[in-house]
């Protein structure tokens, strides 16, 4: 995602002064306990997903894809790899699709050993993507072209594409043939007809600048947007209409739902802390936890079967030169697992 050149004068001045918590502490003190930490290289990262009947976590980052057994805690530190991997979509048959924001391509890979099966040529900067069960495609956001892709997993072709005028987020499905996303410079929501490939609706977020993570409860139909004036926005996913705002911390960016308790997780770069929202009789907003974390999470997965939340942390480097990418300075990349069932 493209929102770190525009803090880097912030980061680098705050992030420096923060340090990585220690997890017993982190467990006694609050109700979200960080109960592991995992190394796994120094690259940065992006997205993040859990495949469970892999019992793996996939971290995108700067070099490639980190694989890490979810029960041994054992990372590949690079099983496949990338120039700039944003997002990590699992699909059936053992593989994935990442999205490469530096070369415009997308790869569909095989999960257990990371070969590369299938190369697909992008817009210019894909970053989010998600698969859409309904129609069983995956669409791919081209933060630059500012357009989205449809691509066929089975012939790894691309089958659509619409521009959406504007700088598209990661989408989230309803499982009914509808995506919705954030065009985060446009401070609005994009609704997709994925049958037809066409934009249905566009509804505004007020006053939500650089809308970056979004989340879509199923069972309530609540779209939780987060904005960088410290705060996220609840709308109603088949209207529109603004259901709540509710606090959060500084540089949200990726946020993860989960569908069984009906909370968003919103994992805030700094200080460092998680933000959990859960929703009211009324479907309003409610901020139920803010835990203390790491520096630097800002994206996450989380594994249904286990309820457990896994958030990539690191201390960010920010470099002086113009338009160069973060680093994360060595041996403070760590993924912190959260129990989330307390």
């Amino acid at each position: 995602m493209g929102r770190f050149g525009a803090v880097s004068a912030v980061l680098a001045a705050v992030l420096t002064t923060l340090s990585i918590p220690c997890p017993a502490a982190a467990a006694a003190a609050q109700r979200f306990p960080v109960i592991a930490q995992i190394p796994a290289g120094n690259a940065f990262w992006d997205y993040a997903a859990v495949v469970p009947q892999d019992h793996r976590l996939y971290v995108s980052r700067e070099n490639g894809v980190t694989a890490v057994d979810t029960r041994t805690q054992k990372a590949i530190v690079r099983l496949a790899p990338g120039k700039q991997v944003h997002a990590f979509v699992p699909l059936s048959g053992g593989r994935a699709l990442i999205t490469n924001g530096a070369a415009d391509t997308a790869v569909i890979l095989r999960r257990s050993d990371g070969k590369t099966l299938a190369t697909i040529a992008t817009g210019h900067k894909p970053d989010g993507a998600g698969f859409d069960p309904a129609t069983g495609l995956v669409l791919v956001c081209d933060g630059i072209s500012h357009d989205i892709l449809f691509i066929d997993p089975r012939t790894a072709k691309v089958v659509g594409r619409i521009a959406v005028e504007g700088e598209p987020e990661s989408p989230v499905f309803d499982g009914a043939g509808h995506a919705f996303l954030n065009i985060a410079d446009k401070s609005e929501i994009a609704v997709i007809d994925t049958r037809a490939k066409t934009i249905l609706k566009r509804y505004p977020l007020p006053d939500c600048g650089d809308a970056s993570g979004i989340g879509l409860d199923q069972a309530s139909g609540v779209i939780l947007s987060t904005c960088n004036d410290f705060k996220a926005v609840a709308t109603d996913s088949k209207s529109g209409r603004i259901l709540g705002t509710v606090p959060i911390a500084k540089y949200p960016d990726a946020m993860i739902t989960d569908q069984a308790r009906h909370r968003f997780y919103v994992p805030c770069i700094i200080p460092g802390v998680l933000v959990v929202v859960g929703l009211g009789p009324d479907r309003a907003p409610r901020v139920i936890a803010k835990a203390t974390m790491a520096p630097g999470v800002h994206t996450g997965a989380l594994d249904p079967t286990s309820g457990r939340l896994y958030l990539p942390a690191g201390l960010i480097q920010i470099p002086k030169t113009p338009g160069a990418r973060p680093t994360v300075a060595p041996g403070t990349f760590k993924i912190l697992v959260v129990d989330v069932t307390r």
